[in-house]
């Protein structure tokens, strides 16, 4: 695969910068790792819509599950693989423990020229068949972009062949009614995703039966 030829490119990483719709965002409870900021929005991600090897990725395709959604690139050396392996083990540790709710792992290219829908295919089963990868140009990502504020820069003035890509490295969870829910921020840890995840999704759903049962 064609994303193999550049592992040994270094990525210049800036960091996560995050841009929160909400007026309200709970305090870390005791014992939770700083890195992960939990939101309460009470508005959905603004309307999208990206392109991938299932075909077109809008809104309606985050609603009913919990999701984890990275941005990044094929051709990235080091974060991006190293967070698509974290999700993946992620899934894992979650998949012994009951009750665990389940996910959708979203990996959201920001380099449209390079990753076609079928080279995200293939990247994304080289981590698990059922993470999902998407991209679109530049007015495409920008709903998703900008309202979660990731940075993505292309440093490709000189060759628009083999470039870098710079990008934030946050994790953003997004809720079953496909608002944002919280933010890990870099350096994720795979146990402290999953019980931080497992956590949020249990009290969210307890929340929401009290509310229909009120």
């Amino acid at each position: 695969m064609r994303w193999l030829l550049f592992g040994g490119l270094l990525l210049t990483l800036l960091g996560a910068a995050l841009v929160v719709r909400t007026a309200r965002i709970g305090p870390s409870p005791a014992g939770e790792l700083p890195g992960v900021t939990e939101v309460r929005d009470d508005k959905p991600l603004p309307d999208f819509v990206l392109r991938g090897p299932r075909g077109e990725f809008r809104n309606a395709h985050l609603l009913g599950r919990w999701s984890f959604m990275f941005f990044g690139y094929t051709q990235c050396p080091d974060v991006c693989p190293t967070a698509l392996t974290l999700m993946k083990d992620v899934r894992a540790m979650l998949g012994a423990v009951s009750p665990a709710p389940t996910f959708q792992v979203i990996f959201v290219s920001v380099d449209p020229r390079r990753d076609t829908p079928q080279l995200l295919g293939e990247y994304m089963a080289a981590f698990d068949p059922s993470f999902i990868g998407i991209s679109g140009d530049d007015v495409a990502l920008s709903p998703l972009t900008r309202n979660l504020g990731v940075y993505y820069q292309r440093n490709d003035g000189a060759d628009t062949r083999h470039y870098t890509v710079d990008h934030s490295a946050a994790i953003y969870l997004v809720d079953p009614q496909g608002r944002l829910a919280a933010v890990f921020s870099p350096p994720q840890e795979a146990a402290m995703v999953a019980a931080s995840y497992r956590r949020i999704a249990l009290d969210r759903t307890r929340e929401g039966q009290q509310a229909k049962g009120a």
